[in-house]
Formats: C-alpha cells, sequence, structure tokens
C-alpha cells in the first residue's frame, strides 16, 4: 500500500501551514506565538510560532528554524510537522525547540527577503561598523537594470561578466551574494538596524534556552545542492565545533570553508550560524544549515530571478498578477511541486532530528550510537 501521509506536513498557504503546525504542538510543553505586524498577500495574521518539547531544564536542546529564507520556509515547516506528528521519541535529558516561520512575511509572500527587503542570513552584524563592500556601488545600477530594457540590460550583463572576469568568480560571488549594506532595494541587503525576526530570535533565545549546557540548532533552507538532498552545510571555518559538528551530522556534511574546498565557497557576512554562538555564550553552541536541493538553475538564471524579484518588489503591484506569477516561480525553484521531492525532505529531515537528539551529548555521559 502506497502510504502518501506525508504530503499532508505540507502546506499550500501561510495560514494552512501555521494551523497545522499549532494542531501538531497541541502536547508540547510549551506553545508560543509572536505576532508579526505586517499581512500577508490574501490579508492573512503572520505570526512566528514556538513549540518546546521536553524537560525546562533539559542539559541538551535541539533547535529548527525554518523559513529563515521566507519562500523556503516550507520545507523546514514540513520537516516540523512530521516530526512532531510522528511522535518522536526524545532521551530523558533532551529537549526540542521548533521555531516555525521566523520570517513570517518572506514565507507568506514567497519572497527570500523579510518585509525590508532584509536578506536574514546577511542581517547578522554590527550596524555600528557593517562589513564593507565597496564595489557593490559600482555594480549597483547593473544589478538592477531591468529586462525589458534590452539594450541596457546587455550593457549591464557585460558589464558584470567583464567584472568576474577581472576579479574572480569568488570575489564577484561575494560582491553580488556575500552581503552588502548600501542599497535597501537590492538583493543581499543585510539591513541597518535590526529588524522583528532578529529581535524574535532574541527573545526566544532569552525564553527557552538558558537552561541548556548544549545547543545544536539546524536552520533549514532549500536551493543548494542536487535536487532533494538534504546536507548539513557549515558556514564557518574549521575549528572544535566544527569537529562536533561532524560527529552529530555524521559524513554527510560539508564545510567549503574549512578543507580542501575552502576555494570553492566565499564567505557570506552576517550569517545567523555565528550569531548563535554570541548570543547564547553560557553554553556550547553547535549551529548549522540543513539545506535542501531544490531545481537547479544556472548562475545567470538565479541573478536574473533574483533581480526581477527585487524590482517586482520595489515597483510592481504586489497583489497583480504578473507578481503572483513570479512569486510562484519563485517557491516552485527552492519547494518543488512534486511529491518524490516532498517525499526526501520529509524522511530527511526527521532523520536529521532523530539523530542530532541521539548524538548530542557527544561523549559526554553516554557512548555515542553506532
Amino acid at each position: 500500500m502506497d502510504d502518501r501521509s506525508f504530503l499532508d506536513d505540507f502546506s499550500a498557504d501561510f495560514a494552512s501551514a501555521r494551523r497545522k503546525f499549532r494542531e501538531a504542538c497541541a502536547g508540547a510543553a510549551r506553545l508560543d506565538a509572536f505576532p508579526h505586524p505586517g499581512k500577508g498577500p490574501d490579508g492573512e495574521a503572520l505570526t512566528t510560532d514556538v513549540a518546546y518539547f521536553g524537560r525546562a531544564d533539559a542539559p541538551y536542546l535541539v533547535v529548527s528554524v525554518s523559513g529563515t529564507h521566507g519562500v523556503e520556509g516550507w520545507a523546514g515547516s514540513a520537516c516540523q510537522i512530521g516530526w512532531i506528528r510522528a511522535g518522536m521519541a526524545l532521551p530523558d535529558d533532551v529537549a526540542m525547540l521548533h521555531i516555525h516561520a521566523i520570517n513570517p512575511w518572506g514565507m507568506a509572500w514567497d519572497r527570500r527577503q523579510q518585509e525590508d527587503n532584509v536578506d536574514l542570513n546577511r542581517h547578522y552584524v554590527d550596524f555600528a561598523n557593517p562589513p564593507a563592500n565597496p564595489d557593490y556601488a559600482e555594480l549597483y545600477e547593473h544589478v538592477m537594470c531591468p529586462e525589458d530594457d534590452a539594450i541596457s540590460r546587455s550593457a549591464a550583463d557585460a558589464a558584470l561578466a567583464a567584472y568576474r572576469e577581472k576579479h574572480g568568480r569568488l570575489t564577484a560571488g561575494m560582491t553580488l551574494q556575500g552581503g552588502q549594506y548600501s542599497f535597501p532595494d537590492a538583493p543581499s541587503y543585510g539591513g541597518a538596524a535590526p529588524v522583528w525576526s532578529r529581535k524574535t530570535i532574541d527573545e526566544i533565545f532569552a525564553r527557552y534556552c538558558g537552561k541548556a549546557k548544549r545547543i545544536a540548532v539546524i536552520d533549514i533552507h532549500t536551493g543548494y545542492g542536487p535536487y532533494g538532498y538534504g546536507i548539513p552545510l557549515w558556514h564557518m571555518p574549521g575549528g572544535p565545533q566544527l569537529d562536533k559538528a561532524n560527529i552529530l551530522f555524521g559524513p554527510t556534511i560539508e564545510a567549503p570553508l574549512a578543507g580542501d574546498r575552502a576555494h570553492e565557497e566565499f564567505i557570506q557576512h552576517g550569517h545567523f550560524y555565528g550569531y548563535c554562538e554570541s548570543q547564547l555564550p553560557h553554553a556550547d553552541v553547535i549551529a548549522m544549515c540543513l539545506e535542501f536541493g531544490g531545481e537547479w538553475l544556472a548562475d545567470g538564471q538565479r541573478a536574473r530571478l533574483e533581480r526581477n524579484d527585487a524590482l517586482l518588489w520595489r515597483d510592481a503591484d504586489r497583489l497583480s498578477g504578473e507578481a503572483r506569477a513570479a512569486r510562484r516561480r519563485w517557491r516552485d525553484i527552492h519547494c518543488p511541486d512534486r511529491d518524490d521531492w516532498r517525499e526526501m525532505i520529509w524522511f530527511r529531515g526527521r532523520q536529521v532530528f532523530r539523530e542530532v537528539a541521539e548524538r548530542i551529548r557527544l561523549n559526554d555521559e553516554t557512548p555515542m550510537p553506532k
């Protein structure tokens, strides 16, 4: 018999995702809601919901986060709902904290960014001294040149190609995608002050994470890697925390900045993972990205779609048919509307949650599972 009940954990709209999450969490030790001031495209209320399972004083805590990049949140939501509805057991000294839709506006509107066009994974910086990215000013007009001006767009593409040829792929990637803090309407904008989602994360950490001595954070994303694969991705250099992450996640982990593939990855400014360590200084923090591959796009295709998305957000009627179709396309890239993809995500998400909960003790008190 073909069991397709996993499809019930995926949602077509934000209101459904939130309802399913809260219904599944009826048995949680604590269930909180953080209302967002904005509304979704159908006027729906937007909320980040938080569910805590386990002892309040558990020394080991696994934290899952969905929706950092809003449009990617549909996969993370399903992973969280699937784990909860399956009634996955926790060791007595391990707790689980699920943070559902930390960027609810972006999830509801199928945008990577939040309501101010801030990319949350470029946002966790010191705004009094943000990272410098002087070359972005030179490239801004080329990045934001619209498609309907064919002559200007051709010249812009040539200028971007010349920059890439002159400086190399890694420098170009860092300039265009690593985070910029001067152009609020353009892609990779990291913001100028803490936004609602960052303030909410701070409050959640303060409420729920003060008792644990070790915290494993799993931030769920889509768009990187082979179709449907769930890759634990370490965004920082090597060191003791990476050694611990290798125990938690096993041989599937990728750490581009820490090994012989370091030349293949540029550094991102203001990502969430280092921020987790800085905000939870009392604990041993291992913060990771679980990245699921969606639809593959060549670099030029992705850049064009990101540009059009930014221009639609800035200039267009966000409720128009054109804007809705563009958002639908953006969601299909990150969360393909296919049952095989959904089954892979659902299975792998539960698998990772279970393995991390089993292994989070590392070698503290009990033998490691084989």
